[in-house]
């Protein structure tokens, strides 16, 4: 048996031989450790300073899209036409996961004939007029004017580049998704017709979402931009963590809140838009407070205290008053000052040898 498990043992002896709660009793002011046990059992502490910790604003908050990660898919045209073209086939339903510049829709359009005929003509023209000084200076723009019109239409520069290459005009323009996401709406199926501007599909990404949460006027002060912010899953109880990034200079008449928004990483997908969850605001507490670790406060006797190192090998035991656990640190009500020297790793072998000397 090694000396840190004899040592153990050799702790704990009296403890069970006493019978009853060790706890139950009074410990003794004071117990000296000598230094090569002290480094041998890892006991550790730090000097306790003002400031610190963190006070907790609790809330509730829903899930939302943000803005400028959602995308409306619609019909483009180049012409004012009050009908664009008709579906000829539906690729992606509502709740699809699509990929960037996926094919959602195809469309008869005459638009995309016209567009594609318009390209090729102003490439034969432009061969032409290699041989003439007269109509050189205008050829190249006719072709980027052309090339223009495809490009509004959503064709993309591989479809432009073997349109070059064979001269086959197509019927049908691929209408493509604009981001990765989530398909939210499907508005169209297979033979309608639509016009210049509808709106065929809304596309979301989820990666990151918003979560509007609102803060009572009292606590607005606290609050500032880049603080963090914690929701809690139901069901599961994991926790996501994410930032403040705004705070609304007005606050609600009527529930006298103001609606403070913080984004959140949301890959794999947790949170979804809709979701009303239970929200924590983590604000420095600053000031002239003390806050110590929750594991360096233990229970004797039925009082909180806590152990003191006043020299190298003189441990003491004081009562503590202490507010609720944050991260895991809590706030001292009573009991300690700035300056003392704190137990804070493996005190349970400090409490053990207190106990051992009652």
């Amino acid at each position: 048996m090694d000396l840190r498990r004899l040592f153990c043992a050799f702790l704990f002896l009296p403890v069970f031989l006493m019978g009853g709660s060790p706890s139950a009793q009074a410990l003794p002011d004071q117990v000296h450790i000598p230094p090569d046990v002290v480094r041998t059992l890892g006991i550790g502490s730090i000097v306790v300073e003002a400031g610190g910790g963190v006070r907790v604003i609790r809330t509730n908050g829903a899930v939302a899209l943000i803005d400028d990660r959602m995308r409306y898919v619609t019909a483009r045209s180049i012409h004012r036409l009050s009908i664009f073209g008709y579906v000829h086939q539906v690729y992606a339903d509502t709740g699809d996961l699509v990929a960037k510049g996926q094919v959602l829709v195809t469309v008869f359009s005459p638009d995309y004939i016209e567009a594609q005929q318009e390209y090729l003509q102003a490439i034969r023209l432009e061969k032409i007029s290699d041989r003439s000084q007269s109509t050189r200076p205008f050829s190249p723009r006719i072709r980027e004017a052309a090339l223009s019109r495809l490009k509004n239409l959503g064709v993309v520069d591989r479809e432009i580049a073997l349109l070059e290459k064979t001269g086959i005009v197509h019927r049908n323009l691929k209408i493509r998704s604009p981001l990765a996401g989530y398909v939210l709406k499907k508005n169209v199926v297979s033979g309608q017709s639509v016009n210049s501007g509808d709106r065929l599909f809304v596309v979301a990404n989820m990666d990151w979402v918003r979560i509007n949460a609102r803060v009572y006027q009292q606590d607005v002060p606290f609050l500032a931009l880049g603080q963090r912010m914690k929701v809690r899953l139901s069901g599961s109880g994991e926790t996501v963590s994410g930032r403040v990034v705004y705070i609304s200079p007005v606050t609600d008449r009527k529930t006298r809140t103001v609606t403070v928004r913080g984004v959140f990483f949301n890959k794999p997908l947790r949170l979804r838009p809709g979701m009303f969850l239970p929200v924590r605001i983590f604000v420095p507490s600053g000031g002239t407070g003390l806050w110590i670790p929750k594991k360096a406060v233990f229970l004797a006797g039925g009082h909180q205290v806590v152990f003191l190192q006043e020299k190298g090998d003189l441990f003491l035991v004081r009562r503590v008053k202490v507010g609720t656990s944050e991260g895991g640190l809590v706030p001292v009500q009573e009991g300690l000052r700035p300056g003392d020297r704190l137990v804070v790793r493996n005190g349970f072998w400090v409490k053990a040898q207190f106990e051992r000397g009652k």
